[in-house]
C-alpha cells in the first residue's frame, strides 16, 4: 500500500519509502551456495534512482554462512546515493520478524549493493513454515530513507547555471580578466558571484586592466571551467580525458558544481591497487573527495588481507583515526557483498 501525504509536511520530516517483495514457492528454489540461484525482483524506482531487491535462497557464494539466506538492495542506476535501509523478513501475517538488517551506507553507481549475507537460517524457516510463509511465499519489506547531509546527496542538487554562453569570451562586457602564464582569458564578475562564490571573492582587486594570475592551471582546463561556470556543457570526452585536473583546479578555485561533476567522474574512472589503494584513500581523505574516498574504501572492503599486508600500508601510521578506519573496512565486512 502506497503512503499518501495530506498537507505540507514540515522541514524536518524524514519520509521512508517501502516496498513489499513476495518471494513465490521459496520452498522449490535451490539451497546451495551458488550466485547462479539468485532471484532477483523487478526494478524499482526510489529517490530518483533504480533498485533490484535480490535474494539468494541459498546463501551469496561470496560471503554467507552455510544454510544461511541472503538479501541485497542493488542500486541500477548511473550515479551514487547514501540511503538509510532496512531490510526484514515478515511473519505470514505481514508484521516485521525479528530477522532484520539495517545501515547507513553509500551505494555506490551501477549494480553496487549492501544490505546481510546471513539474514536468516533457511532451517529456521523450513522448520516454522507456518509462522514464515504465506501460501508457500516469503515475504521481504525494503524500507530506505534518504539520508540527510551526505556530501553525495547534494552532487545533483546545486541550483541550475544559466547558460550565459552568449556572454562567455565577451571583451566588451566583461568586467575581469585572467592571465594564464601570458595568454589572457575575460569574465564577468557578476557571473562569477552566482555560480561561484569562493572564486569571486578571489577576484577581488582585479579587472581588466590588473588581470588575475592563474599559474597553476592549462588554459585547457581553465577553459572548461569557465564554459561550466556559464552554464556550457562539458563534453563526456573531456571528462574521460580532464576528470583529474578539472577536479583538482575546481576545488582550488571554489567551482563547487564543477567539483562535484568532476568527482563522480573520477570516482568511475580510478583505477585502484593494492599498492595504491591507502596513498589514493588518503589523499581523497585530506582534500574532501568523498566519493573518492568511498570507493577506495570499497576496495578495500573486498581486498582488505592484501591492502593490510602490503608494504603502502605503512603510509597509515602518519594517521591513527585513517589507521582504523581502514582497518575497519579491511575486516568488518559482514555486509557487503562483491560488486557484480
Amino acid at each position: 500500500m502506497e503512503d499518501l501525504h495530506m498537507g505540507t509536511p514540515p522541514s524536518n520530516y524524514e519520509c521512508w519509502e517501502s516496498k513489499i517483495f513476495h518471494v513465490h514457492n521459496f520452498l522449490d528454489l535451490p539451497d546451495t551456495k551458488d550466485d547462479a540461484n539468485v532471484v532477483k525482483s523487478p526494478k524499482f524506482k526510489c529517490f530518483g534512482h533504480t533498485w533490484r531487491l535480490e535474494v539468494y535462497p541459498g546463501g551469496d557464494d561470496d560471503a554467507a554462512d552455510d544454510g544461511c539466506i541472503s538479501v541485497y538492495i542493488n542500486n541500477l542506476s548511473e550515479e551514487s546515493v547514501t540511503l538509510d535501509y532496512q531490510i526484514a523478513v515478515l511473519n505470514a501475517d505481514g508484521n516485521e520478524s525479528h530477522w532484520k538488517a539495517q545501515g547507513k551506507e553509500l551505494f555506490f553507481y551501477e549494480k553496487d549493493n549492501w544490505g546481510e549475507k546471513n539474514i536468516v537460517s533457511r532451517a529456521t524457516l523450513v522448520g516454522n513454515q507456518s509462522k514464515y510463509f504465506d501460501n508457500g511465499s516469503l515475504k521481504i519489506k525494503v524500507k530506505l530513507r534518504l539520508s540527510k547531509g551526505c556530501y553525495e546527496n547534494r552532487v545533483r542538487q546545486y541550483l541550475p547555471v544559466y547558460n550565459n554562453m552568449d556572454l562567455s569570451g565577451d571583451q566588451e562586457t566583461a568586467d575581469v580578466a585572467f592571465d594564464l602564464k601570458g595568454e589572457i582569458m575575460v569574465g564577468h564578475k557578476c557571473i562569477i558571484k552566482s555560480n561561484a562564490k569562493d572564486f569571486y571573492v578571489m577576484c577581488e582587486g582585479y579587472n581588466k586592466s590588473t588581470p588575475m594570475p592563474i599559474t597553476d592551471v592549462d588554459k585547457e582546463i581553465f577553459d572548461i571551467m569557465l564554459t561550466s561556470l556559464y552554464g556550457g556543457e562539458v563534453f563526456p570526452e573531456e571528462w574521460k580525458k580532464h576528470s583529474e585536473a578539472i577536479l583538482k583546479a575546481a576545488s582550488k578555485y571554489g567551482f563547487d558544481t564543477l567539483k562535484s561533476e568532476a568527482e563522480v567522474w573520477c570516482a568511475k574512472s580510478v583505477e585502484f591497487t593494492v599498492d595504491n589503494v591507502i596513498g589514493k584513500f588518503m589523499e581523497a581523505d585530506g582534500n574532501g573527495y568523498a566519493l573518492i574516498k568511498a570507493a577506495a574504501k570499497k576496495f578495500i572492503m573486498e581486498h582488505g588481507k592484501d591492502v593490510v599486508a602490503s608494504e603502502s600500508f605503512d603510509l597509515l601510521h602518519e594517521s591513527k583515526e585513517l589507521s582504523r578506519e581502514v582497518m575497519a573496512a579491511a575486516f568488518d565486512n559482514n555486509k557487503k557483498r562483491k560488486r557484480a
